[in-house]
C-alpha cells in the first residue's frame, strides 16, 4: 500500500504499482494527517489482522509540530495489530549547515513548509517500540556492513526501526520480506 496526497506522485503510481501473483498493491490518495482514512484505506489491501510493516519516509518532516506528528505516528501504530513494525526516516539539522539553509529556503516559498528534527527527536517516534541497534543514525550508518568498511559518510537524513519478527520468505539476498505493508511519502 502506498500513500499520498501529491496528484503527480499517484498518477506515477497508477501507471506503475500492480500488483502480482505473490501480492496486491495498490495506492491511497491520503494525507498523513487523516491516519484514520490511512488506515481504512489501507484496510482495503492488507490485512490488518496480521503485523505490518508502516514506512514513513521523508514525510514526517511536513508535519511541523512535534506533538502533531508524534500524535500522529502513535495513532497510525496503536491501530495496528501486535507485531507491527516501524521504519521512518526524516531530514536532520546535525551535520552540514548547508542543509538548514536549503530547508530555510524552500520554507520561505514552498508548501508545505518542512520541519527539521535532531535525531534525538526522530527516535522520540519510537517511544514505546524497540528500537532496533544502531538506533536512529545517519542512513547511510545504519546498514551495518557500510559502516564497518568505512564506506558510509553521514548525511543529514536520519532513521531507524524495528525489524519484523512475520516474514513471508527471503531474498536471493538473504534479506527477509514483510508479509504486509505500507508505505506513506
Amino acid at each position: 500500500m502506498y500513500v499520498d496526497n501529491d496528484p503527480l506522485v499517484l498518477a506515477h503510481a497508477r501507471a506503475l504499482l500492480t500488483g502480482t501473483p505473490e501480492g496486491r498493491t495498490a495506492y491511497l490518495d491520503a494525507d498523513l494527517r487523516d491516519p484514520e482514512k490511512i488506515l481504512a484505506g489501507a484496510a482495503d489491501t492488507l490485512d490488518l489482522g496480521e503485523p505490518v510493516a508502516l514506512m514513513l519516509m521523508g514525510v514526517l518532516g511536513h508535519i511541523t509540530a512535534d506533538a502533531e506528528a508524534r500524535s500522529i505516528v502513535r495513532r497510525l501504530m496503536d491501530a495496528l495489530p501486535s507485531g507491527s513494525h516501524l521504519a521512518l526516516y526524516d531530514a536532520t539539522n546535525v551535520v552540514d549547515p548547508a542543509s538548514a539553509a536549503a530547508i530555510e529556503i524552500w520554507n520561505r516559498s514552498a508548501e508545505p513548509p518542512y520541519a527539521l528534527r535532531t535525531p534525538a527527536q526522530l527516535e522520540g517516534f519510537f517511544e514505546g517500540l524497540e528500537l532496533l541497534p544502531p538506533g536512529v543514525v545517519s542512513c547511510p550508518l545504519w546498514h551495518p556492513p557500510a559502516a564497518e568498511i568505512g564506506e558510509a559518510t553521514e548525511i543529514d537524513e536520519s532513521g531507524g526501526g524495528r525489524i519484523p519478527k512475520i516474514y513471508r520468505r527471503r531474498l536471493s539476498s538473504g534479506r527477509l520480506i514483510p508479509r504486509h505493508l505500507f508505505h506513506i511519502a
